[in-house]
């Protein structure tokens, strides 16, 4: 199969096993693995021999879907869990199509601009893990440590491929964003405040201490314009 069709095909596969979560959960561990092997695959087919090289990528891509599959579960409106599954499906598939123009063009100097929406979908998928773990807290009784430190690994993975396309920052970087990230997420779980709120305050914390493009102040009002607009969209439709 032409890895031009992946863009279209995966995409698609993950809507409807998306879809198919709504209407039954009983099936949900043997859907998620076919999405999760759906990603891996369309990996493959995409990077071909450098797949191992590029395993961090695909990891993250995988805890994505996690963080996107565990927040429309928790969503109690029918329509806007169909309105995000749809949202999310077409930004698979530019992530995909952005994803076969970066391995194609690797090592040209522009190359890394075909990863820019994988940052932005990083911010989105933390703010969303954020706030499903900070509600499973109220609901479900989670251990807030166990909440912290899966938000905390899934911020390491995520913050370090962000640091690694950035040439001037140390890599050692990682560690003190994840030190940081520690100390706001046990500060803003005391606040008296909806846990939509609590992951949207963690959620621009990590985004203004980890994203390179603050250097450019014109991009870093772009992003931050962006960024806050989808927030809002975001968390208008999750209360509906």
């Amino acid at each position: 199969m032409s890895r031009y069709f992946i863009p279209i095909i995966s995409p698609l596969i993950l809507l409807i096993s998306f879809w198919s979560f709504f209407y039954s959960q009983e099936g949900i561990f043997v859907w998620s693995a076919i999405s999760g092997l759906t990603i891996l695959i369309s990996g493959h087919l995409i990077v071909k021999k450098n797949f191992w090289r590029s395993k961090l990528l695909w990891t993250n891509l995988l805890t994505v879907y996690i963080s996107e599959m565990l927040f429309l579960l928790l969503l109690t409106s029918g329509a806007t869990r169909f309105f995000l599954s749809f949202v999310f499906s077409v930004l698979w598939g530019l992530t995909f199509y952005f994803l076969i123009k970066y391995f194609k063009n690797i090592g040209s100097p522009i190359s890394k601009d075909y990863l820019s929406l994988n940052k932005f979908l990083y911010y989105i998928a933390f703010w969303m893990l954020s706030s499903s773990l900070f509600s499973l807290i109220i609901f479900v009784s989670l251990l807030p440590i166990h909440a912290l430190m899966i938000i905390l690994i899934a911020a390491f993975l995520w913050s370090k491929e962000i640091i690694n396309l950035s040439e001037d920052t140390s890599k050692y970087y990682v560690w003190f964003v994840t030190f940081l990230l520690t100390q706001v997420l046990f500060l803003i779980y005391f606040l008296p405040v909806s846990f939509y709120v609590n992951g949207t305050i963690a959620t621009l914390w990590f985004f203004l201490i980890i994203d390179n493009t603050v250097n450019d102040p014109k991009s870093f009002r772009l992003y931050l314009a962006i960024f806050l607009t989808s927030f809002l969209v975001l968390l208008i439709t999750s209360i509906i």
